[in-house]
């Protein structure tokens, strides 16, 4: 084989190899990950419909302002008295014969085609169009309000499990380190035992614990790979499809607003709240309308006809005028009236109770905040006085003075020590977010925020 082939062979297989190496994820932040879990969300598809058909209903009710306008057309025949004289009247086709009083009782058959446009200009229908509109702009409102809570309530659920799945990695990195370390301790301790330095009880209960450490190990990867497919899945794409989280926890949060900033923000910004309200002013626009369904309605009406026994000869009349009527009893006024009246009434009570469980949830929600905020720092100092108990437990155990057993169960202490501060960072970070939700006030930005994402160095 010539060089010019061997080298053919050895680049082609150098190209196999490297198209055999899959490239690496790329990196999710968690403003992207929000990003695409908003574009895939499919409650908020189904609410942005629901504004489509709020929008579709307004323009239904405008549509009462406007004039109908209908077409006529029909074909008659007999030999009724009355319908011969007024076809012969409207079709402007009397002779004088046709007074003849033989003929008036006992008229020959006649046809006749009628064709014409019937029109009708409402000016005064007792307030029930202008009732039905506003009804259905303040519907429009709350749909769109509804729409901005159930975006935000995708990003409550999207940096809650972004979050949570960053902590399990984190813990999971903490563990296999850990792990890495009590393995090579543990075949240093037995070449040691094997020359009796190391009690054979200490070496056997040291390899318990690193079992212990595997397990947790095992637990957490199976954790990271449910968490990754959780996350897949909010943005709609394969559960399986590799992920790459970006960075880490991160820094505690500063301090945040106390309790009654919470609430004040929380009243005045809550969509769901706004939402109510709108409804509220739709149903007070109910109540209004069935009052005023008493009242006269009047409307303005024309009737152009055109009529002819063979679509060559006929007339042609035109009608104009005024109707109004008004129902001098309606046995169902104050039933409709008492119903629009317990609707409102009913949907305040609702409005109360939706925001007194907003109010607990907030007030839960901080304590849950003011604790982590305390402990948080007294897991850090524990998390990095156990790193120094390591630290200075390594040359105690070369030296004899402490056990294998010592030396793995103080790793052991570390992982369960950052196990904890690490999710006590993220219910903290996660509580934060939770807050800005509770509040009225969360958004991409605002969640990518606890990251640090988006935010100048």
């Amino acid at each position: 084989m010539s060089w010019l082939a061997c080298a053919i062979v050895l680049l082609a297989g150098d190209f196999s190899a490297a198209a055999d190496v899959a490239p690496p994820a790329p990196v999710l932040t968690l403003q992207e990950f929000c990003r695409k879990v908003l574009a895939y969300y499919p409650r908020l598809k189904e609410q942005a419909a629901t504004v489509e058909l709020a929008v579709a209903n307004k323009l239904q009710a405008q549509a009462g302002y406007l004039p109908g306008l209908q077409a006529q057309a029909g074909a008659t025949y007999g030999d009724d008295p009355v319908y011969v004289f007024g076809s012969r009247l409207r079709q402007r086709a009397f002779t004088q014969e046709d007074f003849d009083l033989d003929r008036l009782n006992r008229p020959n058959a006649l046809m006749n085609f009628d064709v014409g446009l019937r029109g009708e200009v409402p000016l005064f229908n007792a307030f029930q169009t202008i009732s039905r509109v506003r009804q259905a702009r303040h519907m429009v409102k709350a749909a769109k309000h509804d729409e901005e809570f159930m975006r935000m309530e995708a990003v409550l659920l999207a940096s809650d499990s972004y979050l949570n799945a960053l902590a399990v990695e984190m813990i999971l990195g903490k563990v296999e380190a850990t792990c890495r370390l009590a393995e090579i301790d543990i075949k240093q301790a037995e070449s040691l035992k094997e020359k009796g330095v190391v009690l054979g009880a200490d070496y056997y209960s040291a390899r318990v614990m690193c079992g212990g450490l595997r397990n947790s190990r095992n637990n957490f990867a199976a954790q990271r790979q449910s968490m990754h497919a959780l996350l897949n899945i909010l943005m709609g794409e394969d559960p399986f499809k590799p992920l790459r989280l970006a960075g880490a926890l991160g820094k505690e949060p500063g301090p945040e607003p106390g309790l009654q900033e919470w609430l004040s923000r929380a009243g005045q910004m809550r969509p769901d709240l706004k939402a109510i309200d709108q409804a509220l002013r739709a149903r007070e626009e109910n109540l209004s309308g069935a009052r005023s369904s008493a009242w006269p309605v009047i409307s303005a009406f024309g009737d152009v006809r055109a009529d002819a026994r063979d679509f060559q000869t006929g007339g042609g009349n035109f009608t104009v005028g005024l109707r109004a009527s008004m129902d001098i009893f309606d046995p169902g006024y104050s039933s409709r009236v008492s119903l629009a009246q317990l609707a409102l009434k009913k949907m305040k009570l609702a409005r109360s109770t939706v925001a007194d469980s907003i109010a607990r949830d907030i007030t839960s929600e901080h304590a849950r905040l003011e604790s982590l905020s305390s402990n948080v720092p007294v897991l850090r100092e524990m998390s990095a006085d156990s790193d120094r108990a390591v630290e200075m437990a390594l040359p105690l155990y070369r030296e004899g003075r402490k056990s294998i057993a010592d030396l793995i169960e103080m790793r052991q202490g570390n992982v369960m020590t950052y196990q904890g501060y690490y999710s006590a960072l993220a219910g903290l970070k996660n509580a934060s977010v939770r807050l800005m939700f509770l509040s009225g006030q969360l958004d991409e930005a605002q969640a990518a925020s606890v990251l640090g994402e988006g935010q100048s160095p």
